[in-house]
């Protein structure tokens, strides 16, 4: 009797599942192929951001160079979407065991910063709706630093979000360099080098976003194959009494993961030259003097004798034994920095490019004289465009061409020391972290996250590298920072013993 009833119950459910499942098998046969098959792709990350949360997070920052591939309504895209379903998959995992401990910190400046937002959107004189839509991309990007916080909770979470990190950058470095010797689908004004190669793009459709894009990662690459480099050479010289095979395994490990990370490191610097942006070459150069003087000596000797070949190379162009077109591109790097009215200069295909940029600054410079403390409101440069521009630069472009003078134009003076709270914070983290794990594989990731905060800020002076949801990439570096000083200060002579030993891998928290 009872056998009976139990099969009955079973054969109940499974009736109930089948049902619920036939709308689904109908639609997947009713739809188109690519749709059919983002659905059950859909669906599979769905699963997996509610088995797993820290999947979520993974999601969001691979998802950064394809969210344009599916149009969602009200302006959402995919990456924004897989935010906030992550996030919620882990607040009902929160609520589900309060007795857990949650380790949030630097929430104090995102939140004056987001808040400094909100009081810029309730004084606009322009549209509200266009602030708040801003902001909300910005959320977004606070969502995404809260879980990582969130979820990364062991060194093993931690590496999966370092591959992703670099994982997503790499495969749109890898679309840039086809693009950059393949240029026949490329925009004419894309055409660089007599039209043999055109400049690199991916999936971000502006050759400065993708550079920003790939300066948020290459720094943790670089950093990590020294660090494993070293390592290698260190086991190869140890003395300490393990066996033959065992020495041997280490070095051979710590050589596999130096070369990994070094052509992680490799392809997106060669992203970053097809990209063929100043402002990222720029930025990519305040990065590189960042990995240097944050490593130590050694490192800052090796950059000392990269500076000295960099300008050996200027040298040479000078003569005329570099290409032409590359030496007169680096040339225009330093036309950058200088400061001009762009009203009263003739305007050329050579300089087109830079006095644009600069009609922008000026742009948002009179905004922020007629708007000095909350700015115009966040999110309506282009409304309040036709009112500051500088002729004859009539058409927006859709921000200020340098992020702290968007900043001072939408926000103001309170807006612009926020954000530099922010940057400032981060990047101070990153290097206190860095010195409690010195000598490990943490300390070195440190190292590069100190890196991308520099390098990102240097192109920000050019760009604004917080467009495309660029940020949630940025917000999964920050939060690195934050989650191995977990392991940090009160495991630390753990850690160091690990290190004599030849092991990597941080003591689970």
């Amino acid at each position: 009797m009872t056998t009976g009833r139990v099969t009955a119950r079973g054969r109940l459910r499974g009736l109930g599942l089948a049902l619920a499942a036939m709308p689904l098998v109908v639609a997947l046969t009713l739809l188109p192929l690519q749709f059919a098959a983002a659905l059950v792709l859909g669906l599979g990350v769905v699963a997996l951001i509610v088995i797993e949360p820290a999947f979520g997070l993974y999601a969001a920052v691979l998802s950064v160079p394809i969210q344009d591939a599916v149009e969602l309504p009200a302006g959402l895209t995919v990456t924004q979407v897989v935010v906030v379903l992550a996030f919620g998959a882990w607040l009902l995992r929160v609520l589900a065991y309060p007795d857990r401990r949650i380790e949030l910190g630097m929430l104090t400046p995102w939140l004056l910063f987001l808040g400094v937002q909100l009081v810029s959107i309730a004084f606009t004189p322009y549209s509200k709706l266009e602030g708040l839509l801003q902001w909300a991309r910005w959320v977004a990007a606070f969502l995404a630093f809260v879980l990582t916080l969130g979820t990364i909770t062991s060194p093993r979470h931690a590496w999966g979000l370092v591959l992703a990190v670099l994982l997503g950058p790499s495969i749109a470095a890898l679309i840039g360099l086809y693009q950059f010797v393949v240029p026949t689908a490329a925009p004419e004004s894309f055409l660089i080098l007599g039209g043999r190669f055109a400049r690199a793009s991916a999936t971000f459709g502006k050759p400065n976003p993708f550079a920003g894009y790939l300066n948020m990662a290459w720094p943790i690459a670089l950093a990590l194959a020294f660090y494993f480099l070293g390592r290698h050479r260190a086991e190869q010289r140890a003395d300490t009494p393990r066996s033959a095979p065992q020495l041997e395994a280490s070095a051979v490990g710590a050589a596999v993961l130096a070369l990994v990370f070094g052509g992680f490191g490799g392809l997106l610097l060669a992203g970053l030259f097809a990209s063929y942006s100043r402002g990222g070459w720029i930025g990519a150069m305040v990065g590189i003097v960042t990995l240097a003087l944050v490593s130590g000596r050694r490192t800052a000797a090796i950059a000392g004798f990269g500076l000295v070949f960099g300008l050996l190379g200027g040298l040479l162009g000078v003569f005329s034994l570099l290409p032409p077109a590359f030496t007169e591109r680096l040339a225009t790097v330093a036309n950058n920095l200088r400061i001009f009215d762009a009203g009263e200069v003739t305007i050329t295909p050579e300089n087109f490019a830079i006095v644009e940029r600069m009609a922008h600054w000026q742009a948002g410079w009179r905004m922020f004289r007629d708007y000095p403390l909350f700015g115009i409101g966040v999110g309506n440069f282009n409304l309040a465009y036709p009112d500051y521009f500088v002729a004859p630069w009539a058409t927006s472009q859709g921000h200020a061409h340098n992020y702290y003078v968007h900043t001072l134009a939408e926000n103001g003076i309170f807006g612009l020391l926020s954000y530099l709270m922010l940057i400032g914070g981060m990047f101070r983290r990153a290097l206190l972290v860095r010195r409690e794990l010195s000598g490990t594989a943490w300390g070195a990731v440190m190292v590069g996250v100190c890196g991308i905060i520099a390098a990102a800020a240097g192109h920000n002076i050019f760009e604004n590298l917080h467009v495309l949801n660029l940020g949630i990439q940025l917000s999964g570096v920050w939060g690195l920072a934050l989650v191995a000083q977990r392991w940090g200060t009160r495991k630390h002579e753990h850690i160091l013993g690990n290190r004599r030993r030849g092991l990597y891998r941080l003591p689970p928290v």
